[in-house]
């Protein structure tokens, strides 16, 4: 993506301008945050201020990790739904440097990262019972 927007810059110094570079750069950058975005909360890599909430008990905590879960799968239902109809909107809108490509494949990245957010939420969601279970079984 990087390599593609230099050289397009250096083209169009050149006078010879690549003018598709810049809109596929585009379409793999909104692929590649909705994908980052799923592992890095897959993965617990997400920024978060946990300065009040460590300092409550641990009941509390849970509940809290349970609504905050709770908030984030209704945003993301409410993010694909949304995104599915802004791809929709979208199916006839071209790129420019890219007449042939709509850009609909762009913005279904947004229902597409929702889903796979969404199933990430859902399996935290599972731990999340199925620790409580454990930890009354012990």
């Amino acid at each position: 993506m990087i390599v593609m927007v230099f050289s397009s810059g250096v083209a169009r110094f050149l006078r010879n301008p690549m003018n598709w570079a810049v809109d596929f750069s585009s379409f793999l950058f909104a692929w590649a945050c909705f994908f980052a975005m799923d592992i890095a909360w897959r993965e617990n890599k997400m920024m978060s201020v946990d300065l009040f909430v460590k300092r409550l008990p641990a009941k509390v905590q849970r509940v809290i990790r349970i609504v905050m879960l709770l908030i984030i799968l209704a945003f993301c239902v409410y993010m694909i739904i949304w995104g599915a109809q802004l791809t929709w909107t979208q199916r006839f809108r071209k790129f420019q440097g890219m007449p042939n490509f709509s850009y609909a494949w762009v913005t279904l990245a947004v229902p597409v990262g929702a889903a796979l957010l969404a199933r990430s939420t859902v399996q935290k969601i599972i731990k999340e019972f199925s620790n409580k279970v454990v930890k009354e079984a012990k």
